[in-house]
C-alpha cells in the first residue's frame, strides 16, 4: 500500500483508516457536546460497521475451505 498513488485502488483497511484518522483530526479541537462531535463519531462507528459485515457475512460460508485447508497442512508425526 505504499506504492499504490490512486486512492480507487487502496485497500480497505488503508481508506477506513484514513476515515477514522480525518475524523479524529478535528475531535480535540472542538468542545464536548458539540454537534460536529456526535457526527464524527457516528461517521467512524458507521464506518467500523460497513467494513465489517461482508466479511461477518461471508465468513460461515467460507469456515469450511479454512478448517479444510488446516487439515490438509497438518502433520502427523
Amino acid at each position: 500500500s505504499i506504492y499504490i498513488r490512486e486512492s480507487r485502488l487502496l485497500p480497505v483497511q488503508n481508506i477506513l483508516r484514513s476515515v477514522l484518522i480525518d475524523n479524529g483530526a478535528l475531535g480535540g479541537k472542538l468542545p464536548d457536546g458539540d454537534s460536529y462531535n456526535e457526527y464524527a463519531e457516528a461517521i467512524r462507528y458507521a464506518a467500523i460497521v460497513i467494513t465489517s459485515v461482508p466479511i461477518l457475512c461471508i465468513y460461515p460460508f467460507l469456515q469450511k475451505h479454512f478448517t479444510k485447508g488446516v487439515m490438509i497442512g497438518a502433520v502427523k508425526g
